[in-house]
């Protein structure tokens, strides 16, 4: 098992897990204004490919509040429990159809069975790699909708009117803001991105995170657990709010995202990683990794629903 304390010392590990609220806003703010310039760039070219294309940016920043929404769980977004509650309740899982509090609870089990047969987001990554033939089905449900609208029909079931009060709220002032500008029809983009873009991107990247790494069986997040290197561009449309340095937040889950970076320099630095496979420089390298002519085998798995909004 990694022992933190024998690598850094508890100065650099306190100021790693600095939280800001400036920040914290700062990064809410930029994911709805992504949002909302996606939808303004639509409107004033309304053409298929740049229906196409914002519709992409859409389903990028529905994965951007969702990650927002994990922070807030984490209580790494904001500095004090209440805000990181009523900003994720509200604000970010509002928006994106999470129930904060299910969530939450059911994301807590799966830092504390990382690595045993009891983690309940396991399934999610037990059978990589896959063959071509399986991974082609898999991307194919994504990006048909299926799988998002599977998604859709899950959260309706386990949910109830009060749970889904922040929803309907959120998503009336966003239709009620459309219809007075008369823009209505450019509500499709959010649901185009949400039921055949975001599916996606949750797969993309659970693989980068989860996917066939050294050993999903063993304990050491180094073993089970991975960080994925993206440039700029990546970042923006694959795995946006720093969501890529997963290791890091496996290794400490009180580092906030905005430091989950320097978090890795630091630990690379110090030779945390050494002798491990655990640092992938792309998302491409970890997708080849996925591919196998041979199905990968599960074992040990308790399932669980599927849900492509559960976050690793």
């Amino acid at each position: 098992m990694l022992k933190l304390s024998d690598h850094i010392s508890s100065d650099e590990l306190k100021a790693l897990c600095q939280t800001s609220d400036l920040v914290g806003w700062y990064r809410v703010f930029i994911n709805y204004a992504l949002i909302s310039i996606a939808i303004i760039v639509l409107l004033s070219f309304p053409y298929w490919y740049t229906f196409i294309c914002c519709s992409w940016i859409i389903g990028g920043r529905i994965l951007g509040i969702a990650i927002l929404n994990h922070d807030a769980g984490h209580n790494t977004l904001f500095r004090t429990p209440s805000l990181n509650h009523y900003v994720g309740r509200w604000l970010l899982g509002g928006l994106v159809l999470v129930d904060y509090q299910a969530f939450k609870n059911g994301h807590a089990q799966h830092h504390r069975y990382a690595g045993t047969g009891k983690d309940p987001d396991k399934i999610f990554v037990a059978n990589y790699p896959a063959t071509p033939a399986s991974m082609a089905r898999k991307l194919l449900r994504d990006f048909s909708g299926v799988n998002g609208f599977k998604e859709i029909v899950y959260q309706i079931k386990v949910s109830t009117w009060q749970k889904r009060l922040p929803n309907i709220v959120v998503h009336g002032i966003f239709i009620a803001s459309l219809i007075f500008f008369d823009v209505l029809w450019a509500y499709a983009a959010f649901w185009v991105g949400y039921l055949f873009i975001y599916p996606a991107l949750s797969r993309i990247r659970i693989i980068g995170e989860h996917g066939a790494v050294t050993d999903i069986d063993a304990l050491d997040p180094r073993l089970n657990t991975r960080t994925t290197l993206a440039n700029p561009i990546v970042a923006l449309l694959i795995c946006p709010n720093d969501v890529n340095y997963h290791l890091e937040h496996h290794i400490h889950q009180k580092i906030p995202a905005q430091n989950l970076k320097k978090a890795h320099q630091l630990f690379k630095q110090k030779g945390m990683y050494d002798g491990f496979d655990c640092v992938a420089n792309n998302y491409w390298q970890v997708m080849k990794k996925c591919i196998s002519k041979r199905h990968g085998k599960s074992k040990n798995i308790h399932h669980a629903p599927s849900s492509v909004s559960n976050m690793s």
